[in-house]
């Protein structure tokens, strides 16, 4: 029974994800154990501070805080291994991108920085590690992000006939969509939306001191703003066709003091739970905007012969699967709920 260990570190920075899977071909994935280590306060602030835009940071800073989350990253694997009386030689490789701290694909020579040491990662775990998965799709005019459509692919491919089509929302850091195809033979469509929770986290943590919005409650005494939440939809990234991606090197808590600044004259005076209310609109919206701009595009086709006849026999146009931080916001999932039932 082969077995894998994936590590995962998204742009919210809550944490370290590790998952013991089973993979075999043409069988499902297996979780066998996982777990979430969360970060020390001090590699989470360093973290954050790499990936602000104009920020300036010595190579000596970067490689040291880059050593010091290999180590957590071992450590995390280490731990749940031990606590599952599972030996390093019954694992085949590790997959770890590392900690994505500038994501630049639309740079002259795109490029994306991730922060991971494999060597010391396998000299830690004594496991083999498998690292570097964005360098060759961007070397070959790809995004580079967001790398989860495949997984979805295997996980939730083919779905059920009553089923028109299965579109997976990851809501994380930036939020991206996964458009499965209506075929076995079809193509897996992924990119991302805009900011998914990396907003919210940081007006939050700037207002209440808490890192994040505990179920969506603070958020939910504000006010939507439409003159604001119209004003963040214009910028242009919202805009661009898929393929695309982002993250915190954009979408931050700077562009947002930047818009807030850019339209105080248009806006009457909010209290940061109003921003926060706006906020949550702005990811829902972005989301299925997003969605339902790309399944209506040229370059997407018409609908399946599938789509068709479930839509003329009255069934679900399509099934949504959330997931990711996000799910836990209750504002942002009703919000949700009501944008995509019309789809």
């Amino acid at each position: 029974m082969p077995l894998y260990v994936g590590i995962m570190s998204g742009t919210s920075l809550d944490g370290i994800d590790v998952a013991l899977i089973n993979i075999q071909h043409n069988t499902p994935i297996v979780l066998i154990c996982a777990h979430t280590v969360p970060f020390e306060p001090a590699l989470r602030e360093s973290l954050t501070a790499l990936m602000q835009p104009d920020s300036v940071h010595s190579v000596a800073k970067i490689g040291t805080v880059q050593q010091a989350l290999t180590c957590a990253f071992a450590q995390a694997v280490n731990t749940l291994l031990q606590e599952h009386n599972i030996t390093p030689d019954s694992i085949k490789a590790i997959g770890c991108h590392g900690q994505t701290i500038w994501h630049a694909p639309d740079a002259l020579i795109p490029f994306s920085i991730q922060l991971n040491n494999a060597a010391l990662l396998a000299a830690l775990t004594q496991i083999d590690v498998i690292d570097d998965f964005r360098a060759n799709d961007l070397a070959h005019d790809g995004q580079g992000a967001p790398l989860v459509p495949p997984f979805h692919q295997a996980l939730f491919m083919p779905y059920p006939t009553n089923v028109a089509r299965r579109v997976v929302i990851n809501i994380g850091g930036i939020a991206n969509v996964t458009i499965l195809p209506t075929s076995p033979t079809g193509i897996t469509r992924g990119f991302d939306t805009g900011p998914g929770n990396t907003l919210l986290d940081s007006w939050s943590e700037l207002n209440t001191g808490h890192a994040i919005d505990i179920d969506g409650r603070w958020g939910s005494d504000g006010t939507c703003n439409t003159i604001l939440l119209n004003k963040l939809l214009a910028d242009p990234y919202f805009a661009l066709s898929a393929p695309k991606s982002t993250g915190r090197e954009y979408f931050n808590l700077q562009w947002l003091k930047q818009q807030l600044a850019n339209y105080q004259t248009l806006i009457p005076a909010l209290s940061p739970q109003d921003v926060q209310a706006t906020l949550v609109e702005l990811t829902s919206v972005s989301i299925a905007q997003a969605i339902a701009r790309h399944l209506a595009s040229p370059e997407h086709g018409e609908r399946s012969d599938h789509e068709q006849q479930l839509g003329q026999a009255n069934q679900h146009k399509c099934e949504w699967i959330i997931c990711g931080g996000g799910v836990h916001n209750a504002a942002l999932l009703q919000q949700l709920q009501s944008l995509c039932s019309d789809q």
